[in-house]
């Protein structure tokens, strides 16, 4: 438990070095997403203090992403703020979702050293496909529940 933290807090201490910007602007395509007015599924994170992190899934094939990290105890860090829109496609119980132009790496978000095969898979720099049978899914090695 305690190296994952150690591990999430050097990314996140990583991620600011050299950066003066506060949070990660969304991109303009995420901008022009509508999304639905029903949730299909959507995962929230449980009580931690890495990330609040959602992920919302609409009937109209749109999605949310919101994702605020929590600057750790006795440091100068700022929080980084994400929040994307998109578009997703179905196969059964995956979900392709399709990031327009992230400003940030899905790799890093979606993390494999903290997931299973099962969980999910960054199939490029705009796309990852995500298992919604499960229960919970690991976002930047935080456990999200299914709502």
């Amino acid at each position: 438990m305690w190296k994952n933290i150690v591990i999430l807090a050097l990314l996140i201490t990583l991620s600011s070095c050299g950066s003066k910007k506060t949070a990660v602007e969304a991109s303009k395509d995420s901008k022009e997403v509508i999304l639905g007015k029903s949730e299909a599924v959507s995962y929230k994170s449980l009580g931690n203090g890495v990330a609040s992190i959602s992920l919302q899934l609409f009937e109209n094939n749109t999605f949310k992403f919101d994702f605020k990290s929590i600057p750790q105890p006795d440091t100068d860090e700022k929080p980084v703020k994400i929040s994307e829109k998109g578009t997703y496609t179905s196969e059964g119980n995956w979900k392709t979702l399709n990031f327009k132009n992230p400003k940030f790496s899905l790799a890093s978000i979606f993390d494999a050293n903290y997931a299973s095969a099962a969980d999910f898979k960054v199939i490029d720099k705009e796309n990852v496909k995500i298992n919604v049978a499960k229960r919970a899914l690991p976002i930047w090695g935080v456990v999200c529940e299914k709502q």
